[in-house]
């Protein structure tokens, strides 16, 4: 829907940092004019849209040239937001960026919030919301995996997917809503069971998006790994093997590690994030037991505990601690280090697999057996899409997790409704609230709170 009474906005669309180039973008009714009284060029860019204008940046109050620009004018509909834009190119020094902001809203033009530029192009229906989340999740991808989804769903496939599911069913609401209207007409038993057999299909459908949700967070997120063990085994060592640079503090005093040290790395084109933590043992030292108790806290936030174990250890006291984890995490792998002190660990260090998925053996040292990490690393990753579903059809945002949600529970009232012959009200009440579900994901319905919680995450300038 357009907006013709909406303010006219501006804001830097680039980095608030020193660049080579900086971009200031206008939106709104007097982009036009804005542009006449702050922008001197021989070429006036009104005249000739979409055309890079060189020419100079006037500050509005007192006439001082500010900086030589480029400007172009994009004229509504036919722009990001559905409005009339402008973009100025000028040097990349934040106090030009100030003094030229600073000239704009002098003239009357308002700053714009978080997100504003492309929640106009949502209410101009220029993007769909599953896609203006897209360009925010665009944005913040750190893989290339979390890169090809986003883009997927820029694109307007995700949207497209959820529309399929709810074509059929408003065409069984349609039909049962005729036959509520004229009672007369009845329904038959076919019709009854195509009715069932609609829903049920769009409901099975629904529980397979739902299923990739885990798999599109751990893109979207990262796939969270935690190294624990007992102190001086080797997980500060291993962190930085995995990071490559010295993040951890490496000592041969045991209990260096005291407090989580928590850092991102892209594998295999996924976004990981490893947790170190402090070795696992009683400590009378009140700052260790500080940082074990932190370390324990930390094991059900984990995808996957790697425990690592000092092949040269005598005893075996590992055996005790790794079994106080079993039950607490999610998956656990051993990873036995210092092969390179003590060659004969493969046959001596092994986790039943009642406890460990994986047992792994290497040395950080030399860097043995590290590949095979890393590689069972990435599978894991991969294993955790229940049907490697494509790209276009991956969940990974919590909101169109909680309507889908809802639409499959509604789509199994009416279902159950259906088969037991209870009035067609019924049923058509609980199709309506799945098809209003699915509407909210694409935004063909939604309230302003969910718009506000949706572009208050946008960075300034988007």
């Amino acid at each position: 829907m357009s907006q013709p009474e909406s303010s006219t906005i501006a804001a830097l669309a680039t980095a608030p940092a020193p660049a080579g180039i900086a971009v200031i973008r206008v939106s709104g009714p007097r982009t036009r004019l804005a542009l006449k009284a702050i922008f001197k060029a021989a070429h006036d860019p009104t005249d000739d849209p979409r055309r890079l204008v060189f020419g100079r940046i006037i500050d509005y109050k007192s006439g001082d040239e500010i900086d030589n620009a480029l400007a172009v004018f994009m004229p509504g509909p036919h722009s990001y937001t559905g409005e009339d834009v402008a973009e100025f190119q000028f040097h990349g020094s934040p106090a030009l960026v100030e003094k030229i902001l600073q000239s704009l809203f002098a003239y009357g033009i308002s700053p714009a919030e978080p997100g504003e530029f492309t929640k106009r192009a949502f209410l101009n229906g220029k993007l769909d919301l599953v896609q203006a989340e897209a360009i925010a999740d665009l944005i913040n991808a750190t893989s290339e995996h979390s890169l090809k989804i986003a883009g997927e769903q820029l694109k307007g496939r995700f949207s497209e997917a959820v529309n399929k599911i709810g074509e059929p069913l408003r065409d069984a609401l349609a039909e049962l809503e005729a036959h509520i209207d004229f009672p007369e007409e009845g329904i038959e038993p076919k019709q009854s069971e195509g009715l069932v057999q609609a829903m049920s299909d769009a409901r099975t459908k629904i529980a397979e998006l739902l299923k990739t949700y885990a798999y599109g967070q751990v893109v979207k997120d990262g796939f969270r790994v935690l190294l624990c063990g007992r102190p001086n085994a080797g997980k500060s060592s291993l962190l930085n093997l995995i990071l490559g640079n010295q993040r951890a503090i490496v000592s041969p005093v045991s209990g260096t590690t005291r407090d989580l040290i928590e850092e991102q790395a892209v594998i295999g084109g996924y976004r990981f994030v490893f947790c170190d933590s402090a070795g696992l043992r009683d400590s009378q030292d009140p700052v260790e037991r500080i940082g074990v108790e932190l370390a324990r806290e930390r094991i059900p936030w984990a995808d996957l505990v790697l425990f690592v174990v000092d092949a040269s250890e005598k005893g075996e006291e590992w055996k005790t601690t790794i079994q106080s984890l079993s039950g607490k995490a999610r998956k656990i792998w051993m990873i036995t280090n210092k092969i390179d002190i003590n060659p004969q660990a493969f046959g001596t260090f092994f986790c039943e697999s009642h406890i460990c998925a994986q047992n792994f053996y290497l040395s950080v040292k030399t860097g043995a057996g590290f590949d095979a990490l890393t590689e069972a690393l990435v599978e894991e990753v991969k294993s955790s899409s229940a049907d490697r579903a494509q790209a276009s059809q991956i969940v990974t945002n919590e909101r169109h997790r909680a309507c889908l949600t809802s639409a499959h529970e509604a789509l199994g009232r009416a279902i159950d409704a259906g088969r037991r012959a209870f009035p067609l009200e019924i049923v058509s009440a609980e199709l309506r609230i799945a098809l209003q579900s699915l509407q909210e994901i694409v935004g063909k319905t939604y309230t302003e709170d969910i718009l506000g919680r949706i572009f208050s995450k946008f960075c300034i300038g988007k």
